[in-house]
């Protein structure tokens, strides 16, 4: 009789000790659920953040696009003011030496300012080889002043940006001796 009654007391100490073991269960799956919660929060806030750094810095890129020529532009404005004034001074004026020194005034501060931003014009000479890195050949004319693949002429000058060349010299190279 021992026995019995000894077997249900253990019976309700199994189910005390599973609805212990349910309230544990159901406490760390509560905890479980909640952290799983936090990182989809935590995920959702870092994954806008990032979007609005890619949108950020890609309004910052093409800004510096759009833009990256304003100060060289300033400094070309009052070139183009000077010339404007000069236009304006040679419809009146019957000085054309005057008009001249005018012109090669704005001239020499243009290329100041593109000198300051790194722009050099390239050198060609006429009689100097052809090099294809630096002289575009719009024609090629029986000469003989010059061999064969030597320029003749400048048609257009030239210019590179920090020694990368931006506007190759438009030239006329010799085909050799017209015989």
């Amino acid at each position: 009789m021992n026995e019995d009654l000894d077997m249900p007391a253990s019976e309700e100490q199994n189910k005390g000790e599973s609805a212990e073991n349910s309230g544990t269960e159901l406490s760390a799956l509560e905890s479980i659920l909640l952290e799983r919660d936090d990182f989809r929060d935590q995920l959702l806030r870092k994954s806008a953040e990032f979007e609005n750094y890619r949108k950020r810095t890609m309004k910052e890129k093409q800004d510096l696009i759009d833009f990256a020529n304003e100060h060289l532009i300033l400094k070309m404005l009052p070139v183009v003011d000077d010339l404007h004034v000069a236009l304006e001074a040679a419809k009146q004026s019957t000085d054309p030496d005057g008009f001249l020194k005018g012109v090669e005034m704005i001239y020499a501060k243009a290329i100041k300012i593109f000198e300051e931003a790194g722009v050099s014009p390239i050198v060609t000479s006429p009689g100097e080889p052809f090099n294809v890195e630096v002289h575009e050949a719009l024609a090629h004319m029986p000469s003989n002043d010059a061999p064969e693949g030597h320029v003749l002429q400048e048609i257009q000058r030239g210019y590179t940006l920090r020694e990368k060349v931006i506007r190759h010299t438009k030239v006329v190279t010799s085909a050799g001796s017209p015989d």
